[in-house]
C-alpha cells in the first residue's frame, strides 16, 4: 500500500507538471490531487524536493535503462544514436512533466539538488552518445564529443519548443526530419 500511496503522488506531480501554472504546485495542491492529506504526503516523502527528485530518478533511470540496451545491440553506431535520440524525445512526448523537470522550468530554488541532477543527467547523456558515436569514429564528420554536445543542444531546444507549444507540436511530428538533419551534419554516410 505505502508503495502503490507513494506511485500516486509521483504520478499526480508528473500530472500537475503538465497541466498547472507551476507557480501553483504546492504540497497542499499535491496532496489534494493525489487524494491524501499533506500530513500523509509527508510520511512518504520528507520533502516536497524529495518528491521531485525521486520523479527525476524514475526519468533518469528510463533512459539510462533504454541506452545501455542500445549499446548491447548488433546495429550500427549511426542506428544506436539514431533511436537513442528518437526515444528520448518519444520518452518526452509521453510524459509532459518530464519535459518540464528536464527544462528546468519545473524547479525552484528549493528544488537545487534535482537542478544539478538534471544537469548530471544531460553530461552523462552526452557521454553515453560519445560512446556510441566512437565505435565507429571513422564515419564522423567530426569529433564524437562535438556530435555528440550537439545533439544534447538539439533535444533541449526541442524540450523547449515543445513546452513553449504548450505540448501541441508534438515531437513525433518532427522528430525523424530534426534527425535527418542532424546525421548529415554528424555522419559522412
Amino acid at each position: 500500500m505505502k508503495k502503490d500511496r507513494k506511485n500516486i503522488i509521483l504520478q499526480s506531480l508528473a500530472g500537475m507538471l503538465e497541466e498547472r501554472n507551476l507557480s501553483k504546485v504546492t504540497t497542499a495542491s499535491l496532496a489534494e490531487k493525489s487524494n491524501i492529506t499533506e500530513a500523509a504526503l509527508y510520511r512518504h516523502f520528507p520533502s516536497k524536493r524529495s518528491i521531485y527528485a525521486e520523479l527525476f530518478s524514475f526519468c533518469d533511470n528510463t533512459v539510462f535503462a533504454k541506452c545501455n540496451e542500445l549499446k548491447k545491440e548488433k546495429i550500427s553506431s549511426k542506428d544506436k544514436v539514431k533511436n537513442a535520440f528518437i526515444f528520448f524525445m518519444l520518452f518526452i512526448e509521453k510524459n509532459k512533466g518530464f519535459a518540464r523537470l528536464l527544462s528546468r522550468e519545473a524547479l525552484s530554488s528549493d528544488e537545487q539538488n534535482v537542478s544539478e541532477n538534471v544537469n548530471q543527467f544531460y553530461e552523462r547523456f552526452e557521454l553515453m552518445l560519445r560512446q556510441m558515436l566512437k565505435e565507429d569514429e571513422k564515419n564522423l564528420r567530426t569529433q564524437a564529443g562535438i556530435s555528440a554536445q550537439l545533439i544534447i543542444t538539439t533535444l533541449e531546444g526541442n524540450i523547449g519548443r515543445y513546452i513553449r507549444s504548450k505540448f501541441k507540436d508534438s515531437p513525433s511530428s518532427y522528430i525523424e526530419n530534426v534527425w535527418s538533419l542532424l546525421s548529415l551534419s554528424i555522419f559522412k554516410d
